[in-house]
């Protein structure tokens, strides 16, 4: 039967960290094989010695073993034994397309896994953890509607734990690069579109991109540069929930150059015919006056 951890290192349940490395390293000196090399008892103190000193110089470890006694690093059927692995957080570059519409991608991680000469109970090659560092490709799928700073968890596939217990998780870090036409904001996604003086003027029914295809867009007569039109969800998919977003579309009047004199004539001529006064009320500023 093998004997409690505390007793081999003579110490009480409740010492220190501090006392525990004191009394382990009093006791190594004592049965060190290099001290004690033709005595096979000694060596298997010093084998005894170090085990205990190993667990309990692990908080993580210490505690299991507070609770469960040696049995908590025993693989038995039926049984978890040992401390879970840690979580492990890998950042990915996400084009604004995949993080709208979800993507799935695997991903190399460096991570621990269990010794494969000891089954993760603890031996020389793996420094008495049971873990050994390895390169694994994951497949992950990135829902819908991810923005930067996104979190999503892959349940059972980041570092083992030590001595044999369950692996952590694998957290991936969403990075969404930016797009050329679209600007995120929360679920709702906003553009700029250009149109022409006639289209404005007249109104006209034209067509506009979206995050899932074109879309019409019916211009009124007489919009304005920098009018803002909606078109309900056609944003960005909520990450939590079946809801979207909207579109926001600025329209931007575009003011041609370069005109012939036929052209310049047609323009004056208009301007005759609709005499607008857009500054009227201005007046009262000129000179300074607020």
């Amino acid at each position: 039967m093998r004997r409690d951890y505390y007793a081999v290192l003579g110490v009480r349940i409740a010492a220190s960290p501090r006392e525990i490395r004191q009394a382990y390293r009093r006791l190594a000196r004592q049965y060190s094989p290099d001290v004690n090399f033709w005595e096979r008892e000694a060596r298997g103190l010093f084998e005894e010695i170090s085990e205990a000193y190993r667990i309990l110089n692990d908080p993580g470890a210490r505690s299991l073993y507070d609770r469960f006694g040696h049995r908590a690093f025993r693989r038995q059927a039926g049984e978890v034994s040992g401390q879970r692995g840690d979580d492990l957080y890998v950042p990915v570059e996400l084009s604004f397309a995949d993080a709208a519409r979800g993507v799935g991608l695997t991903v190399s991680v460096e991570r621990l896994r269990p010794c494969p000469e000891c089954a993760g109970a603890g031996c020389p090659a793996c420094r008495d953890r049971g873990l050994q560092p390895e390169t694994a490709e994951v497949p992950v799928a990135i829902p819908p509607g991810v923005d930067t700073g996104a979190q999503i968890r892959v349940p059972g596939e980041g570092h083992a734990g030590p001595f044999g217990g369950p692996r952590g998780d694998l957290i991936v870090i969403a990075r969404v690069g930016e797009h050329p036409f679209f600007v995120r904001k929360g679920d709702n996604v906003h553009c700029e579109l250009p149109v022409t003086l006639g289209e404005a003027v007249l109104g006209a029914r034209i067509r506009v991109p979206t995050l899932d295809g074109e879309a019409a867009l019916v211009l009124p007569p007489g919009t304005q540069s920098g009018q803002v039109f909606r078109l309900r969800g056609r944003g960005m998919r909520r990450l939590h929930g079946d809801d979207t977003g909207d579109l926001y579309v600025s329209v931007r009047v575009t003011i041609p150059r370069g005109l012939d004199e036929r052209t310049q004539a047609i323009f004056r001529e208009v301007e005759r015919l609709l005499p607008e006064t857009p500054r009227a009320g201005y007046e009262r500023f000129r000179g300074g006056a607020v």
